[in-house]
C-alpha cells in the first residue's frame, strides 16, 4: 500500500483526465508487479540459504568425530557417518546398512532396555553400552538419541549421536581392579592393617582386631592405645609413636619393631611398615603390623640350640668350649687344677637299638639329671652326643679330688632308672685327663679324656681311667683299624672260616659255624674282638653282617651243589644289625638270592639282645621262624640266664659259652651250671652244643650228660672252604676222633 500511495501522488497532477477507476487499475497493476519482484528476490535468498544450511549439515554429519545415526525404532539402520561405521570397524556406509542395529550389541538387554526408554522419554542420554565390532571384539559406548514424532510407531525413527569410552571404561576397570587389590590386600592380609591420618586411625582390618583381640567395629584412636607405656628401651610409647609417624611422614616410609599390646593386656613383639599415601588430597599412613611372637621364640630357640644341647639342655660343645677356655685361663692366673671327666655309658647301643630311640632319649634325660646333680656350683656338665657327656672340675687341689667325683659319677649310675616302666640298670666308664699335666689346650684335654674312657671300657668297663701317654697309641690304633675298616669290604680284606660243630652221638659233622676274619694289609690279621667293637660302634656291623650271611649261604649252597653232606651254617648276628628294621627282608633275600634253603641257616643270637625288647624281638623271631630259619642262644648262661624266656622265644638250640667249659672237668661250680643247662634243655626238647671243648675230659664229660653237638680245637680249628670241602668229602672228622665222640674203640 505504501508504494500504491507513492505512486498515486506522483501521477496525479499529469493524468488528471483519467478517471479514478483507469487510475486505481494502473497503480494496483504497478503495485503486483513491484510485489512479484520484491517475491522473487525473496525466494532466491530463501533457496541460498537452505542449500548453504544443507552443505552445512552434510560437512557436520560427515565430518564429525562422533558416530551419527539415523535408525528405525524396530532397528534398521538408515543412515549413518563415518565416524559411526568406523568406530564399529567397517569399511564403508553401505557396508554396515546391511546389519541390523540388534546384532551390534553384545547383549540384547542393553537395546531393548534403550529402546524402552526411547519409547518412555522420547529421547535417551549418556547411555552406556558395549558393541560388537565387526571383528568381534567389543567397545564401550555412550550414546545420547531422540525418537521423532511419527503416526506409526512401526515407522518411528530415531537420530542419535555416539562416543567411544572404552578408554575411559578400561581406566575405570583398571581403577576398580587397583581398588580391588588394594581391598583385598587390606581386609584379607594375615598381617594387621591400619590406616591413619596425621591425627591417629582411620580403618583398620579384620586381623587387627583379632590381633589385638577387639571386637568387630571396634577402632582404636591411636597407636598409644594398642600399646604399653613405654617401649624397650623405656620411650614412652606416645611420644616414640609420634616419632616414628612424623618420620614417615616426611621420608615416605618407616620400618621398626615395637611393643604393642592387646586388650587382655598381653605384650608381644611386632614388626610395624609405615607407608606414607595421598588419599582424596590428604595425607594418610598405611601401617602394616605383623606379629613376632614365633619368630622371636625360633630366634631363641636357635640362639639356645647354638650352645646348649636341644635333648637335656645341657651346655653343647660349643659352650664347653668357651666355659673350659675360661676354666684354663683362670688356672692359669691362680696355678691351679683343671680335671676333664670324660663319663659314657656302658652298652647304651643295645638300649637304644632294642628298647627304641623314645627310651633311649628319655634314659639321657634322666642321666644327664644325675649327673648335674653330682657337679658342683662351678663345674660345667656338658653333652657332647650320644650318650658322651663332659664335666669340667675347676679348682681342684690334686688327683684325688677327681677320682672322689668320678666315684660319685659311678655311684649316681648305679641305681636303677624307671624309664616308661622299665627298670634298667646302666653303668658308666670314665676317662679323666688333668691340666696341666695332661695338656694346656682344650682338644688336648678333650682328647686325652676320651682315650681314658675307651681305656676303661677296654678294662670291663664299670671303672675309670685317668689318661697315660701309651692310650694316644692305642687312640691311634682304634682309628686306623676304623678306617680301614671302612675300606675292608671294598678291597676284600675281609673272609670266613668256617669251624665244624661235631654231633657227640655220631661223631660226624652237622654244621659250621661262619667266623669272621679281617687280613689287614699293613697290620696284618686283626684280632675279631677289637675289629668287631668297633664295627659295632661305628655302624659298619650292618654291611658287613649282611656281607657275612650272603657269603655263607652261597657257600653252604656251593658244597650242596657240588654233592656234599648238607651241613647247617651258623652266622652270628649283632644286637645292631637284629635291630634294623628291614633285617628279617635282608635274610629273605639273602635266602632267595643264593638258594639256600632256610633250614640250613642258623642264626646266633645273644641273651643280652633277645631280652633287650622282649616283645619287638618276639615278632622279628616269629617272622624268622616262618620262613624256616634256625635259631639259637650263643654264650648261654653269661647274660641273664633266664629259662623262662626260652619257651617264649622258640629258638632251637642254646650254646654253653666256652667259660663254663675251660673247667667243667675239675670246677664243681662249672659242672652244677652246665649240668643244669644241659637238663633244662632236654626238658624244653632244645638241642644243646657246647663250645670251646679242647681236651678229652671235657668231651668225656658233656657225653656222660648227653651234650647234642661239640664244638672246638679238640676235633677242629675254624677251616677255610676249601679244607672244609675235604673235611666234608672225607665223612666228617677223623675216624678215632669219631670214635671217642661215639665212646667206642677205632
Amino acid at each position: 500500500m505504501f508504494v500504491y500511495e507513492a505512486a498515486k501522488q506522483a501521477l496525479l497532477p499529469t493524468v488528471s483526465i483519467w478517471t479514478s477507476h483507469a487510475v486505481t487499475i494502473v497503480f494496483v497493476t504497478l503495485a503486483m508487479a513491484v510485489l512479484s519482484f520484491t517475491i522473487l528476490k525473496k525466494e532466491e535468498r530463501f533457496t541460498f540459504d537452505l542449500s548453504s544450511s544443507e552443505k552445512r549439515y552434510r560437512l557436520l554429519f560427515e565430518k564429525s568425530l562422533a558416530g551419527i545415526y539415523r535408525t528405525t525404532l524396530d532397528g534398521r539402520i538408515l543412515n549413518c557417518n563415518a565416524a559411526f561405521y568406523r568406530m564399529l570397524g567397517y569399511t564403508s556406509r553401505e557396508e554396515l546398512l546391511a546389519r541390523p542395529a540388534h546384532d551390534l550389541y553384545f547383549s540384547s538387554t542393553d537395546r531393548d532396555k534403550f529402546t524402552a526408554l526411547l519409547r518412555s522419554e522420547m529421547g535417551v542420554t549418556n547411555f552406556e553400552s558395549s558393541l560388537r565390532r565387526k571383528d568381534g571384539s567389543v567397545i564401550w559406548v555412550l550414546e545420547n538419541a531422540t525418537l521423532l514424532p511419527s503416526e506409526d510407531e512401526s515407522e518411528a525413527e530415531l537420530e542419535g549421536t555416539m562416543v567411544d569410552i572404552s578408554e575411559r571404561k578400561r581406566s575405570e576397570e583398571m581403577l576398580q581392579n587397583s581398588e580391588n587389590k588394594y581391598r583385598v590386600l587390606f581386609e584379607e592380609s594375615a598381617d594387621a592393617n591400619w590406616l591413619m591420618d596425621e591425627k591417629g586411625f582411620v580403618a583398620c582390618n579384620s586381623a587387627a582386631l583379632q590381633m589385638f583381640g577387639y571386637p568387630p567395629g571396634a577402632l582404636m584412636l591411636h597407636p598409644a592405645d594398642i600399646s604399653p607405656a613405654n617401649q624397650r628401651d623405656g620411650t614412652p610409647s606416645r611420644a616414640a609413636a609420634e616419632q616414628k609417624m612424623a618420620s614417615a611422614f616426611l621420608n615416605g616410609a618407616e620400618r621398626f619393631e615395637w611393643l604393642h599390646q592387646r586388650k587382655n593386656g598381653s605384650v608381644f613383639p611386632a614388626e610395624v611398615c609405615l607407608t606414607a599415601l595421598t588419599l582424596s588430597g590428604q595425607p594418610n599412613l598405611l601401617a602394616t603390623v605383623r606379629d613376632l611372637t614365633d619368630r622371636k621364640v625360633a630366634e631363641e630357640r636357635i640362639q639356645f640350640l647354638a650352645y646348649y644341647d636341644a635333648l637335656t639342655g645341657l651346655p653343647n660343645r660349643t659352650l664347653l668350649k668357651d666355659r673350659l677356655s675360661k676354666a684354663l685361663a683362670s688356672a692359669r692366673r691362680d696355678k691351679s687344677k683343671v680335671a676333664l671327666l670324660f663319663l659314657d655309658l656302658d652298652r647304651f647301643k643295645i638300649i637304644n637299638d632294642s628298647l627304641g630311640h623314645s627310651y633311649g632319649d628319655q634314659l639321657l634325660k634322666e642321666v644327664a639329671e644325675r649327673v648335674r646333680g653330682c657337679a658342683r656350683e662351678e663345674d660345667s656338665v656338658a653333652r657332647l652326643g650320644g650318650d658322651e657327656f663332659l664335666i669340667v672340675l675347676t679348682s681342684i687341689k690334686d688327683i684325688s679330688d677327681a677320682a672322689v667325683a668320678a666315684e660319685r659319677l659311678m655311684e649316681a649310675m648305679r641305681a636303677e632308672f624307671l624309664i616308661e616302666g622299665h627298670f634298667l640298670s646302666v653303668s658308666c666308664s670314665l676317662g679323666i685327663s688333668m691340666f696341666p699335666e695332661h695338656g694346656t689346650e682344650i682338644d688336648d684335654l678333650i682328647k686325652n679324656a676320651d682315650a681314658a674312657m675307651y681305656e676303661a671300657k677296654e678294662r670291663g668297663r664299670n671303672n675309670f681311667q685317668f689318661f697315660t701317654e701309651d692310650m694316644n697309641t692305642q687312640a691311634a690304633q682304634r682309628l686306623t683299624l676304623e678306617n680301614g675298616l671302612r675300606r675292608a669290604l671294598e678291597k676284600s680284606e675281609l673272609f670266613l672260616v668256617y669251624q665244624p660243630q661235631i654231633d657227640v652221638a655220631t661223631g660226624k659233622i652237622v654244621g659250621l659255624e661262619a667266623l669272621l676274619r679281617w687280613k689287614h694289609p699293613e697290620l696284618g690279621f686283626v684280632a675279631p674282638d677289637k675289629f668287631i667293637r668297633i664295627a659295632e660302634n661305628s655302624g659298619l656291623i650292618v654291611p658287613i653282617g649282611e656281607w657275612v650271611i650272603n657269603t655263607a649261604c652261597r657257600q653252604a649252597r656251593k658244597w650242596q651243589k657240588e654233592g656234599l653232606s648238607a651241613v647247617t651254617v651258623a652266622v652270628n648276628v649283632s644286637a645292631v644289625q637284629f635291630r634294623k628294621e628291614n633285617f628279617c627282608e635282608m635274610v629273605g633275600r639273602v635266602l632267595q638270592e643264593t638258594g639256600l634253603a632256610p633250614e640250613y641257616l642258623e642264626l646266633e643270637l645273644t641273651e643280652s639282645l633277645l631280652l633287650a625288647n622282649a616283645d619287638m624281638t618276639v615278632s622279628v623271631l616269629q617272622e624268622l621262624k616262618a620262613m624256616g630259619v634256625t635259631l639259637a642262644i650263643d654264650d648261654f648262661g653269661t647274660g641273664y640266664s633266664s629259662f623262662s624266656y626260652l619257651r617264649q622265644f622258640r629258638v632251637s638250640k642254646i650254646k654253653i659259652d666256652r667259660s663254663f667249659i675251660r673247667d667243667v672237668a675239675v670246677n664243681p661250680d662249672d659242672a652244677a651250671i652246665t649240668t643244669a643247662i644241659i637238663g633244662m634243655a632236654k626238658t624244653l626238647n632244645l638241642k644243646v652244643i657246647a663250645e670251646g671243648v679242647e681236651d678229652e675230659a671235657q668231651m668225656s664229660f658233656l657225653r656222660a650228660h648227653h651234650c647234642d653237638e661239640i664244638q672246638g680245637y679238640y676235633f677242629s680249628k675254624p677251616l677255610a672252604a676249601d679244607d672244609v670241602a675235604a673235611k666234608l668229602r672225607g665223612d666228617g672228622i677223623e675216624p678215632n676222633v669219631r670214635a671217642q665222640a661215639s665212646g667206642t674203640q677205632s
